[in-house]
């Protein structure tokens, strides 16, 4: 492994846990304003519970901020790991 590569278990890291923090936040803001047992998806009711349709929607919302860090850490590495000719790094 040379000098400039980041452990997998880093990256991990830095992913999941600030995307578990704002799906903590999203999930308390989008349940605040609205109740779980008034959503229904496709007009058609559900038979989960209050702790499921919660679970469910912080799942999601961790989902969703999980892949937006996966794009922001692979833009970030390729971005750090292209060298063009002529910026100084010639190694």
């Amino acid at each position: 492994m040379t000098e400039k590569q980041i452990p997998k278990l880093q990256k991990c890291i830095a992913v999941l846990w600030p995307s578990f923090v704002v799906a903590i936040v999203a999930t308390g803001l989008f349940f605040s304003a609205f109740d779980p047992n008034e959503l229904y998806p496709f007009g058609e009711g559900v038979e989960v519970s209050r702790l499921g349709i919660y679970s469910i929607g912080f799942l999601c919302f961790w989902l969703l901020s999980t892949l937006s860090g996966i794009g922001t850490l692979y833009f970030a590495i390729t971005n750090c790991m292209r060298q063009t000719p002529g910026n100084g790094s010639g190694k």
